[in-house]
């Protein structure tokens, strides 16, 4: 059967504060803002919405079926070419990251956090 949406164009981030937020995106992770929304080049772009409370930015879901009883899965990763050096530069730029891990022997990855609470996934695949 023929796919009758396309891809995936945009991602709608939940934020408490726009600007605080422009500008944590591209000091610690390098975002170009266009003034519309971040366009990374490859994926949706992400566009910022304003929502009312902490409670409304969430990321994430509980699961008894990746990590354990109750996991707290992400909803969003971001592949990365390097993943040792990504990891040592949001640690170095401040950003509060996971322990770096391998599994299953074929991926890498680690769980970081925005100034939002937003929870995010950084993976690479092992050849």
């Amino acid at each position: 059967m023929k796919n009758v949406v396309g891809y995936m164009d945009i991602l709608y981030l939940p934020v408490l504060d726009i600007e605080e937020t422009i500008k944590w995106y591209q000091e610690k992770l390098g975002f170009h803002w266009n003034g519309i929304c971040f366009d990374l080049g490859k994926g949706p772009a992400i566009m910022l919405v304003t929502v009312d409370s902490e409670e409304d930015v969430k990321l994430t879901y509980k699961t008894d079926h990746w990590e354990g009883k109750n996991y707290e899965m992400h909803l969003l990763s971001f592949k990365s070419d390097n993943i040792e050096e990504t990891y040592k530069t949001l640690k170095e730029r401040g950003v509060s990251v996971s322990e770096l891990k391998t599994y299953d022997e074929n991926r890498k990855n680690f769980r970081f956090y925005d100034l939002n609470g937003n929870r995010f996934d950084v993976w690479q695949p092992i050849p």
